[in-house]
């Protein structure tokens, strides 16, 4: 009798047992169910998925500390800005940041920042920005045998500029661009100075890209278009690149990058012209220009990639050039950077009416080593359907990039 009641007891004690765990268990495990955040919530692009709530603002302040630390990257009018977010003092709202990642409904999406940050710092970190893009319009004129051309101005609303950079911010952009400009144009542009002096027709536009070049090709480039842009060739002149562009040598501003000399990419000044020079080069192929003298570069590579083999227009001073005319009228060349493209037109007085076509054909493929061809192509110029003009040229090549590239010139033409 006296073991039935002890096991009784026992029984009893254990069952509260039992009980008591199950009701710690509940206490510590199913809040922290309960009060997690939602599957596929982010901030930041940071997953925060299922965690627990009193970890949050530990994981936020983790977050805030590396972020902090992160310049803020602002480009206004294609021009690159580091702003240092200590300076701006920024500081994340950790609660109502909590707050959203709790109460987000909707699946994948990214929960804004929020945040404060010094308005005085912000609005003189705005008031750079406009220094440094600010600008006034300016008339095209023609001068000492050039047209220079006109320039669009450009004024930034320092109040939209810092709303942009609120929201860019909330939305947890790597990068903020301002768009916030008032566009002042110029009272003469350019098309109207040209119809002005008779210039009345574009003969011929082409471009080639610059995405990808480093910043010594692309200063040499800019600083060599510069140099022929606006220049006004006249009736039957002829035209040379090299007299006008010069040696492109260290003594003439020009900076040190990669030049293919006997087939191969080799250190030198200038490196980059060659891009101006081919680029105005198949404009001329456009309309009526008489081209006198164009040489082909010795070697081809993805760096002379801008145009195919056949189209460059290798110059350099003393040994090749590239000299043309207009035998029928005075033409306008211009030659400038728009964003990543470089650009070559013609404006003449008298307006082509031809049409023409390029036809471009690798001929040949002849191994020189293990790693290297040359190979032979063939370029014909046709002018309504007849051929103008037929040439070849020869390269030397990286073996294993000559398919490639015949093949790329054979689907694109």
């Amino acid at each position: 009798m006296i073991i039935c009641r002890y096991y009784s007891k026992k029984k009893i004690i254990l069952f509260f047992v039992l009980i008591a765990l199950i009701v710690g268990l509940f206490i510590v495990f199913i809040p922290r169910v309960f009060s997690s955040t939602p599957q596929n919530v982010f901030f930041l692009n940071q997953s925060f998925n299922n965690i627990a709530k009193n970890d949050i603002i530990p994981y936020l302040q983790l977050m805030e500390r590396k972020w902090i630390t992160e310049q803020l990257q602002v480009e206004a009018l294609n021009k690159n800005f580091l702003i240092d977010k200590k300076a701006l003092s920024i500081q994340w709202n950790l609660s109502q940041i909590k707050k959203g990642l709790l109460h987000r409904k909707n699946q994948n999406q990214n929960v804004p920042l929020y945040f404060s940050w010094d308005e005085k710092k912000v609005e003189e970190a705005s008031q750079f920005i406009a220094e440094k893009t600010n600008s006034m319009p300016q008339d095209a004129i023609q001068k000492d045998g050039r047209i220079i051309r006109s320039k669009t101005g450009y004024c930034l609303h320092p109040a939209n500029a810092i709303d942009e950079i609120r929201n860019g911010l909330s939305q947890g952009l790597d990068k903020i661009v301002i768009r916030s400009y008032e566009v002042l144009p110029p009272a003469i542009d350019t098309k109207t100075l040209l119809q002005s002096i008779g210039f009345q027709y574009l003969l011929a536009r082409y471009e080639t890209s610059l995405v990808e070049k480093d910043e010594n090709t692309r200063l040499n480039i800019d600083k060599s278009a510069k140099s022929i842009d606006g220049y006004i060739v006249e009736k039957g002149e002829i035209f040379s690149f090299n007299k006008i562009v010069g040696p492109a040598d260290k003594e003439d501003g020009y900076l040190e990058t990669k030049v293919v000399v006997n087939g191969k990419l080799v250190p030198g000044y200038g490196g980059g012209i060659c891009q101006v020079s081919s680029t105005l080069y198949n404009a001329l192929l456009q309309c009526d220009a008489k081209v006198i003298e164009r040489s082909s570069h010795s070697g081809y590579s993805e760096t002379t990639s801008y145009v195919n083999p056949g189209l460059d227009a290798a110059v350099s001073y003393g040994y090749k050039d590239l000299k043309f005319n207009f035998p029928e009228q005075r033409i306008a060349i211009f030659t400038y950077i728009e964003n990543d493209r470089l650009v070559a037109e013609i404006w003449g007085e008298n307006e082509f009416s031809g049409n023409k076509s390029i036809i471009n054909q690798i001929q040949s493929i002849t191994p020189n080593g293990d790693s290297e061809a040359f190979i032979e192509v063939e370029t014909t110029v046709l002018k309504n359907n007849v051929v103008e003009k037929r040439y070849k040229d020869r390269y030397l090549i990286q073996k294993d990039y000559a398919e490639t590239l015949k093949e790329q010139i054979a689907k694109n033409q």
